[in-house]
């Protein structure tokens, strides 16, 4: 289950940074290929849930995670500052999504943080979880 996780958490990533890279030459592209990305990112939750709860799958610290911080219980403190961080990321990918609809000026500013909590969850999302 967190290999679909990663897996679709990377596609999410490239659509973003497809949307990103011609949002400046091909605005109908970018808003087409946010769009993917988002319900990408959407497609993650829903594996989760259902892959937790339909499936009973499970999932844990990675066996590094584990050395580095000395205990299970260290490394699953490391998983919830990564999922709070991940859950901050989210409302600012939806603020950034509502704001780029509306076309505020906020959009632009708001996108370089989207962008590097986006990264900074799916970097520490890839490595953390096993």
């Amino acid at each position: 289950m967190i290999l679909a996780v990663k897996i679709v958490f990377t596609l999410a990533t490239l659509a973003y940074l497809a949307g990103l890279r011609v949002r400046h030459s091909n605005n109908a592209l970018h808003r087409k290929l946010m769009a993917l990305g988002f319900l990408l990112t959407l497609g993650i939750a829903v594996i989760l849930v259902v892959g937790v709860h339909g499936f009973g799958g499970i999932y844990g610290p990675a066996p590094w995670l584990v050395s580095l911080t000395g205990s299970t219980g260290g490394a699953h403190i490391v998983l919830l500052v990564h999922r709070g961080f991940a859950t901050v990321t989210l409302v600012l990918l939806v603020t950034q999504i509502v704001t780029g609809i509306r076309r505020r000026p906020l959009h632009g500013r708001l996108a370089p943080w989207t962008f590097g909590c986006w990264m900074v969850s799916f970097i520490s999302g890839l490595f953390v979880f096993v």
